[in-house]
């Protein structure tokens, strides 16, 4: 890996559900060691709370499972969500709780508006054009595990599924302390964080894939690209 910055994966989930998910966050170190622990979502998701409760160290690179921004005005979809598949669908305007995943959108919407500007974290295209300088990225993982796999990978719903995708990422030089499979969700946030990892360490193996970061004049941040890797790529820190 590298030095002793942090790479933090998070597997988001939907702040206003009747009772909300803690969001599992994952932490790779310099060694490849990947730490489990949770976020709580605040009460109000003003940025101020959500900075506090999402808050980081200086320097880690954080990727997310979760929209960063609203789509272009008049589509229905982010070009990247077309382009990797992804089922949850971020439209023009930041949508109500209620219909199936409005609520994770704009959650996660609202979270990565709440670090860029309260915590002062950059985000590609509109900070850096740079991987290597971002340190708040999007990620799907169901793309990336797709790309990951020469072989079917199974529901992730099932311990076989599960335990093929740990072997995935310990084949990639992760290292999981605890001898049991983890939980999809935690899967997911480790992924996430594998990516940033790949960001400052094997920039070539990844890349940004839809249209580039943007902001309106009102503030409003539009599309944004989607880390994912090359087919078939095993990369050990």
């Amino acid at each position: 890996m590298t030095d002793a910055r942090r790479f933090v994966g998070w597997d988001l989930t939907d702040p206003f559900a009747r009772s909300p998910r803690p969001v599992d966050e994952a932490v790779v170190d310099g060694d490849g060691r990947v730490s489990f622990s949770q976020r709580v979502w605040p009460v109000t998701l003003d940025p101020e709370a959500l900075a506090e409760a999402f808050s980081i160290r200086p320097g880690d690179v954080v990727v997310v499972d979760g929209p960063q921004a609203l789509a272009n005005p008049g589509a229905k979809v982010r070009d990247a969500e077309a382009r990797l598949r992804a089922p949850g669908r971020t439209p023009d305007v930041l949508p109500l709780p209620g219909a199936p995943f409005a609520g994770f959108v704009r959650g996660s919407v609202l979270l990565f508006a709440a670090l860029r500007a309260h915590a002062r974290v950059p985000m590609l295209d509109l900070d850096t054009p740079s991987l290597s300088h971002a340190r708040l990225f999007e990620a799907f993982p169901g793309a990336t595990w797709r790309a990951l796999a020469v072989e079917k990978l199974g529901a992730k719903s099932t311990p076989e599924g599960r335990a093929r995708r740990q072997a995935l990422l310990e084949a990639s030089g992760l290292r999981f302390e605890d001898a049991r499979t983890c939980t999809h969700d935690q899967l997911d946030a480790a992924l996430c964080a594998w990516l940033g990892w790949l960001t400052r360490t094997r920039p070539g193996h990844v890349f940004a894939v839809g249209l580039p970061l943007a902001q309106d004049t009102d503030g409003t941040l539009r599309e944004g690209r989607i880390l994912d890797v090359k087919r078939g790529v095993r990369t050990a820190p």
